[in-house]
């Protein structure tokens, strides 16, 4: 099957029978990074109102060019207008000047500043030369009311939850009047009540005539909240068509640009002997909160059990307890039989621990550091990579390479440093990371976070492929279905108490939901 099998061209301009005009008609634009072609030639119309997704693989092009649309990168190629006008974005300034908004996926807020001087930044009303905050928390509300929601508008952003600073991030954007708001992977960083939540106020948006732009790897949101939906391919649009008009598995194989087939995952058939062993074990979070409460669990190798849960209810201090980020109030960790608790996250990993963190950028990897430097970090003890306190270079330029081909890391070289990734390829430099070599224990949490259909498919056969090799996996997942179809038993935590532990094959997402809520 051909990539011109799979493509469905959108209408030439003017062929349509309709004669409204785009609100954002975009003709011809590319953008290049040195070899690197982010965007080549889009076209794409976006109509007045409504919900428009666009999807793609992880360095598809779509980011780049939501950036250009926001002024936030300045295109080699390529027009854009509004309203049937040409319009010349050469700023954030200017787009806001023209209605155009982003949401980006890390949020742009000030921590050390209220909900109320966050929302107001750049645009403070003032009586004289003082800052009126009686009209300012007038506006507040109107806007918070707006989108159904309250808010405690004195609070720094910093002690506000993900879902709260997103909505404060959307309020920023109404507060300067946009109207065309971009959501660059909005749900990545939420829980799924927060997801939810965020998922009306978008609905919220549309029916006041706003037009909404939601970038997204994850298909079940298009079908939840768009109109129509636009696909990228290697820096071009490949299709564009009502979402009525097309299904999951179509979208999937649109966007690989190959009919798409998910990886068989199935059962483990070979558990082998007892490795990871938690023995009533206690857990306080940051502010001496007890969190999680008398946790036993135990995985053999071969196997991959699971954790199902609400955010909030113990999953984090619980992997943090783990692999050596927090220590433990009471209990026991004990891997092939040894205790490990009170000993350093280095020690575990010469144990056989392996760690994919549910925070890519900022604990999983080193954002500043090259591709080569995040491989060497867990490698440094190796004589092939370091001896006698010197580096051989050539030798971790050539492991971080190996790491890049069997992983498909796309978007940079050894040399590159990470925060040139998007996100799916980061993931998977990280997966490669904590693979390359198969660990004893294996503790995954939300390694699919973000990333795109392929990149998702991939992971679960490198897990698969793991726990064929032996590992003990503990997987955390918001994705029910996710956990389902890929862990050999489950496990509910509500509130830090371990409530259920099944086999996988016999749990359902409903019966799930009640036990991960306390309603059963």
């Amino acid at each position: 099957m051909t990539d011109d099998s799979l493509t469905a061209d959108a209408p030439e301009p003017g062929a349509s029978a309709s004669v409204e005009v785009p609100r954002v008609r975009i003709r011809g634009l590319t953008k290049r990074y040195a070899t690197i072609i982010a965007n080549d030639a889009v076209d794409l119309d976006i109509q007045r109102g409504g919900i428009h997704a666009v999807v793609g693989e992880n360095g598809a092009g779509k980011t780049t060019l939501m950036r250009v649309l926001y002024g936030l990168v300045e295109p080699d190629a390529g027009t854009i207008e509004l309203d049937g006008l040409p319009v010349k974005i050469s700023s954030p300034a200017d787009a806001i000047r023209h209605g155009i908004g982003m949401v980006h996926q890390r949020f742009e807020l000030v921590d050390q500043l209220s909900a109320l001087e966050n929302l107001a930044l750049g645009a403070l009303p003032h009586r004289r030369l003082m800052f009126d905050r009686k009209a300012a928390l007038a506006q507040a509300r109107q806007l918070s009311g707006q989108l159904g929601t309250t808010f405690a508008w004195d609070r720094l952003v910093a002690h506000l939850s993900v879902g709260a600073r997103q909505r404060l991030e959307i309020m920023r954007l109404l507060y300067r009047n946009a109207d065309i708001l971009i959501f660059d992977e909005p749900t990545s960083v939420l829980t799924p009540q927060e997801a939810e939540d965020l998922f009306n106020v978008v609905r919220g948006l549309a029916v006041q005539g706003k037009t909404v732009i939601f970038i997204t790897h994850k298909l079940p949101e298009v079908f939840a909240l768009a109109d129509h939906v636009t696909v990228m391919r290697r820096g071009r649009v490949v299709a564009s068509l009502p979402t009525q008009e097309t299904d999951s598995h179509n979208l999937a194989s649109l966007i690989v640009g190959e009919r798409f087939e998910r990886a068989a995952l199935g059962a483990s058939t070979q558990v082998g002997d007892l490795v990871l062993e938690v023995e009533h074990l206690s857990v306080c979070d940051d502010l001496g909160n007890l969190v999680v409460r008398d946790a036993t669990l135990a995985i053999h190798g071969g196997e991959i059990v699971g954790i199902a849960g609400i955010e909030g209810s113990g999953q984090r201090e619980l992997v943090e307890a783990l692999v050596g980020l927090r220590q433990p109030t009471t209990g026991r960790i004990l891997a092939h039989g040894q205790p490990v608790a009170g000993s350093s996250v280095w020690a575990r990993r010469k144990r056989g621990f392996a760690f994919i963190s549910e925070d890519r950028d900022s604990e999983g990897s080193c954002l500043p550091a090259s591709l080569a430097e995040n491989v060497f970090s867990i490698n440094r003890e190796s004589p092939a990579l370091a001896r006698k306190g010197w580096l051989r270079r050539g030798a971790i330029l050539r492991l971080a390479q190996s790491i890049v081909s069997r992983f498909g890391v796309r978007g940079g070289s050894p040399g590159s440093p990470a925060r040139a990734l998007s996100g799916g390829n980061l993931q998977r430099l990280v997966l490669g990371r904590e693979l390359n070599r198969t660990p004893d224990v294996l503790i995954a949490a939300h390694p699919t976070r973000g990333v795109d259909v392929r990149g998702i498919n991939f992971i679960h056969r490198q897990l698969v492929e793991a726990r064929r090799n032996g590992a003990a996996t503990l997987l955390i997942s918001e994705e029910l279905g996710e956990l389902i179809e890929l862990c050999d038993r489950l496990l509910v935590m509500f509130e830090g108490r371990i409530v259920a532990n099944l086999a996988a094959s016999d749990a359902r997402p409903e019966q799930l939901g009640l036990l991960m809520t306390g309603a059963a």
